[in-house]
């Protein structure tokens, strides 16, 4: 690549370096350098417990993920505006020969509304998903493009392995499953199904809301969440925790004994310390009414209820009353998501 592309675009272009600014220009700052200033809104995550190696890692990783793209493209990030609409999504093989359709790919081709890109044991592919970021395929896999449009995007994962990193305004994309809706909240992550429908779902940057129908998961960085064939998204648990712990919780989403979901909930009750609180927030709805109290208590042990809640309302479940304890966690806001959803949904 001649430097000068760099510099001020007088060189000949490089396609890899085209390919970040499509991600990238929408990012960019028309702000003089010297009048940046961070600034949070509604759709911005706040990030609490710094000194926690679980928010470390994923941090970092993303930080340094972005300060190398950042860096390779600064200078060249004067792109035009993205178009308002699609009609397919680039895709590149990166290892052996994915299919759409019955068409191998020998390099690169085009996914269009409607056709399944296939991936067989020995290869993986990579799609672009408008201007907002990309998605990679795994071995082993079956996905559709159901529809694209300007803040817009649906994808369906049939079955394999997917993983999205997604620079856009939350709500933006949507992966179906057979058995749960995974919807970006600006992250990344990684989204498994297996051919009966179960799955699981890891989020390394941003956060993820896993529903389906009435039931719903907020999945934070660092930690993921279990998809059940029929009853859909379990409940969230950091990745650092023990695996007893993680037994605990499967045992009580999916468990149909009713003495061994009733044992594994006092074992989470009895066992939660500072973390925990995001696990302790989805079981008050998860709970009869008998176990709600001892719940939200073991979550005001954590994080006091928020001025405006009373204990009252959260045993009623009022809707309001859960958002604005969940606001509290240092997590991200949920009341544009309720909007998000009332509009689109």
């Amino acid at each position: 690549m001649n430097d000068d592309y760099l510099w001020d675009a007088s060189g000949p272009p490089d396609p890899d370096i085209q390919r970040l600014e499509r991600l990238l220009g929408r990012l960019r700052s028309t702000r003089n350098a010297g009048e940046f200033r961070v600034k949070a809104d509604a759709a911005d995550l706040a990030v609490v417990r710094w000194t926690s190696a679980r928010f470390l890692a994923p941090a970092l990783a993303a930080a340094a993920a972005i300060v190398m793209m950042v860096g390779a493209t600064w200078s060249t990030v004067r792109v035009a505006s993205p178009p308002s609409t699609f009609s397919y999504w680039p895709v590149a093989a990166i290892e052996g020969r994915p299919r759409i359709g019955s068409t191998a790919l020998a390099g690169s081709g085009r996914l269009a509304v409607g056709q399944t890109l296939v991936t067989d044991a020995v290869s993986r592919a990579r799609v672009e998903v408008g201007t907002i970021g990309e998605v990679t395929v795994d071995p082993d896999s079956r996905v559709r493009l159901v529809s694209t449009r300007d803040g817009h995007h649906r994808f369906a994962l049939a079955s394999g392995t997917l993983r999205a990193v997604i620079t856009a305004p939350p709500g933006q994309f949507v992966v179906e499953t057979p058995s749960a809706t995974a919807i970006d909240l600006g992250c990344a992550y990684t989204l498994h199904v297996d051919e009966d429908g179960s799955g699981l779902l890891r989020v390394t940057a941003g956060w993820v809301s896993l529903q389906l129908a009435a039931r719903e998961s907020f999945v934070p960085a660092g930690a993921s969440a279990r998809i059940d064939s029929a009853l859909g998204p379990g409940t969230p648990r950091y990745d650092d925790e023990d695996r007893e712990y993680q037994d605990a919780i499967d045992t009580f989403d999916f468990d149909e004994d009713p003495g061994r979901r009733a044992s594994a909930l006092r074992a989470l009750l009895a066992r939660t310390h500072s973390g925990d609180a995001v696990t302790l927030w989805h079981l008050l709805s998860r709970v009869g009414e008998p176990d709600r109290a001892a719940v939200a208590d073991a979550l005001a042990d954590q994080v006091a209820i928020p001025a405006g809640v009373t204990r009252d309302q959260v045993l009623r479940l009022d809707r309001d009353a859960l958002d604005a304890w969940w606001n509290a966690l240092g997590l991200g806001d949920a009341t544009w998501w309720r909007k998000w959803r009332l509009e689109n949904w």
